[in-house]
């Protein structure tokens, strides 16, 4: 049997016991003890709206930072908002327009026209505009203007300051004995034709023919007449250097002709039907 001083000593070992239970209760859900409920993290979910845009700085020192010694500090320039990716079109140029300002040059629903230095064509879009899915409703590039390339020009030839591109001027020039018919020059035009039409070379000068000099004979003795002989003329075509053929109309060498004068006449023709003629005289007496 335990005496009364034993409860006594026992009393206040278990009114401290309970009080440490009481001290370690755990709440549920919370993630701390009782004693610290202070320190709770409550997050908050994030609204669903529209996608926040990316800011991409241009050139400037950042903020905070330094240059040389003694050189000033430059200013950062401001954030640009951009979506899609900015547009560069090679040889030509695109013309922005947002509905949140002249800055929003890549937003969400930026509009973009797109146009061709001169010279050049577009291709694709002529109009785009800046997705949802950070794409450009389409594309389009800038092609250079050419021509298609010349024929050859028959008996002539052609030279062009600039090849086939716009702006190119071509200009003809026929063979010696030719003449050209038709447009001097040809230019490439912004619809990727040439202006004028093909020209042509045509032969139109006549061919050149010498006949011999005039002469005189004496008619021989006791007879009226005199046999006369003479060398062909000289007949040169200065165009292709063909002679079609040649007409007499006279005596021909080596015919025997009466005393007074006679008239012999040379025609020479070539292949485009030009012609040309020459004629000397023979006196008999």
């Amino acid at each position: 049997l335990r005496g009364p001083g034993m409860a006594q000593e026992a009393a206040p070992v278990l009114l401290v016991v309970l009080t440490q239970l009481a001290s370690c209760t755990w709440h549920e859900g919370s993630g701390y003890y009782a004693e610290s409920q202070a320190n709770e993290v409550h997050v908050a979910e994030e609204p669903a709206g529209e996608p926040a845009l990316d800011y991409r700085r241009g050139s400037g020192a950042a903020a905070g930072g330094g240059g040389a010694a003694g050189a000033p500090l430059t200013a950062p320039s401001p954030a640009v908002p951009q979506w899609c990716a900015t547009l560069s079109v090679y040889r030509g140029e695109a013309s922005c327009y947002s509905p949140r300002g002249s800055a929003y040059r890549s937003s969400l629903g930026t509009r973009c026209e797109l146009s061709c230095a001169r010279g050049y064509r577009l291709v694709g879009r002529s109009a785009v505009q800046c997705l949802p899915s950070r794409h450009w409703s389409g594309m389009g590039y800038c092609r250079q203007i050419r021509c298609p390339v010349l024929p050859g020009l028959l008996r002539g030839s052609y030279a062009c300051s600039a090849g086939v591109q716009m702006d190119s001027r071509c200009d003809y020039t026929c063979l010696p004995g030719y003449q050209l018919e038709g447009d001097r020059s040809r230019t490439c035009m912004e619809d990727g034709r040439w202006s004028g039409s093909e020209p042509v070379c045509v032969d139109v000068e006549p061919p050149k023919i010498r006949c011999p000099d005039s002469r005189e004979r004496i008619a021989e003795p006791g007879k009226l007449t005199a046999t006369v002989y003479w060398d062909p003329p000289r007949v040169k075509d200065s165009a292709d250097g063909i002679i079609k053929r040649v007409t007499l109309r006279g005596p021909e060498p080596g015919s025997e002709l009466a005393e007074g004068e006679h008239v012999v006449r040379y025609t020479a023709h070539d292949q485009a039907h030009n012609r040309a003629s020459c004629k000397f005289s023979i006196r008999v007496q």
